[in-house]
């Protein structure tokens, strides 16, 4: 069996984190990137402001940036 067969049988992340070193040079392609996109855990993004800054007396306030 090839590796992207092996791959693609893995159906947890901790199975594919035990095995990362095996499927090194293995090519990326769409049923791999599918695949792998569906067993990796999802990230959280937030958008909010972290902390408030300070508006400081004598700099100019740049609008955008």
């Amino acid at each position: 069996m090839n590796l992207k067969e092996e791959l693609l049988k893995i159906t947890t992340y901790e199975e594919f984190d035990r095995r990362r070193e095996e499927f090194r040079g293995l090519k990326m392609d769409e049923d791999v990137k599918n695949h792998l996109s569906k067993i990796f855990p999802k990230c959280y993004v937030g958008k909010e402001e972290l902390y408030k800054t300070q508006p400081q007396p004598g700099k100019k306030k740049i609008i955008g940036r």
